[in-house]
């Protein structure tokens, strides 16, 4: 049997995966690119590997796995306007925004971000509408802040409740003869 899902219902139902939001840039060899993605995941911890989903038909495709190196940033919530930048078709994607160059690597990262990854390419992999690109990871830092994140198509913020704010722990009602 080979049934098939329509895009429409799979985009819905991936679009209620939480997942923080990343720029990914590169100094291709027509020069510097970038863009928005949300397909991104650690892979490996020992080598240090990444991974990140290029779709084939992105402005940055041929730039980014072109490059032999790449920067990721984890933006920080008060970035929304970079992710929507970095989102958009044609746009100079970098007008305004803070940049400064990697320390190990030859890509630009995202001033502000909560984490810079810079990353050599250790590889690709051809499937359907998109390439994975995997980075080996050189060097990374943290900074301070609130997580940018995107859920159901929109951008929001993270809000750290502890367990006694969300009920962890006290009993329910009807519990305990109550």
């Amino acid at each position: 049997m080979n049934e098939t899902i329509s895009t429409a219902d799979y985009r819905a139902a991936l679009s209620h995966f939480a997942s923080g939001v990343t720029i990914v840039t590169a100094d291709g060899p027509a020069g510097r690119v970038g863009f928005t993605a949300t397909g991104f995941t650690s892979l490996s911890l020992d080598p240090p590997l990444v991974l990140v989903c290029v779709a084939k038909t992105a402005s940055a495709y041929d730039g980014v796995i072109g490059a032999d190196h790449f920067a990721v940033s984890v933006l920080a919530e008060p970035q929304r306007w970079i992710a929507e930048q970095f989102a958009r078709q044609g746009v100079n994607r970098f007008q305004g925004v803070p940049v400064r160059a990697a320390t190990r690597v030859p890509a630009p990262l995202i001033d502000g971000a909560l984490v810079h990854l810079e990353c050599a390419k250790h590889g690709l992999h051809d499937e359907g509408d998109h390439t994975i690109l995997f980075g080996r990871v050189t060097a990374a830092s943290t900074g301070v802040g609130q997580p940018l994140v995107h859920f159901a198509r929109r951008f929001g913020a993270f809000i750290n409740e502890t367990p006694r704010d969300l009920g962890v722990g006290r009993p329910t009602r009807g519990e305990n003869g109550t």
